[in-house]
């Protein structure tokens, strides 16, 4: 008995455009009209310029401006050679939020504004805040609950 049922083609992913523009590189007639549509050219720029191999022509190719999906594809698939390393580190914010009471503590050590006091406590560490909140005499039980 035979199955009459189509299958669907399988719903392309960043990751799957990722690969095929890096590794595999077939022909953009090769996808789907539906996998077509599912190309996102920011993303495709933000998840190359992960690469540090790729940065530099992720910018040039970004500044040409294309707005076609079909000759992005093209033109990342002809300027990046062919490789089976596809991985790429995602970067992704290193923004710490500090408790509102910590960063008061941080603002009257320095004398500044609460929003100056967060971004010092996104450049240092946990060590350094703790250092400001004993010299401003908080008791430890306090210290652990403000650094949660």
């Amino acid at each position: 008995m035979s199955s009459t049922t189509k299958t669907k083609p399988k719903s392309f992913t960043i990751f799957d455009f990722i690969k095929a523009i890096i590794d595999t590189k077939p022909s953009w007639e090769s996808f789907t009209p539906e996998q077509q549509k599912q190309f996102n050219n920011f993303m495709i720029h933000k998840f190359l310029s992960m690469n540090p191999k790729y940065i530099t022509l992720v910018n040039y190719i970004q500044g040409l401006n294309i707005q076609s999906n079909k000759k992005l594809y093209e033109t990342y698939c002809f300027m990046i050679p062919q490789s089976k390393n596809t991985y790429s580190t995602y970067i992704k914010s290193n923004t710490k939020k500090a408790s509102p009471e910590a960063a008061q503590h941080v603002a009257e050590y320095f004398k500044c504004s609460v929003s100056e006091a967060n971004e010092y406590i996104n450049l240092t560490d946990e060590k350094w805040l703790e250092n400001i909140l004993v010299t401003k005499g908080v008791d430890e039980k306090e210290i652990k609950k403000l650094l949660k």
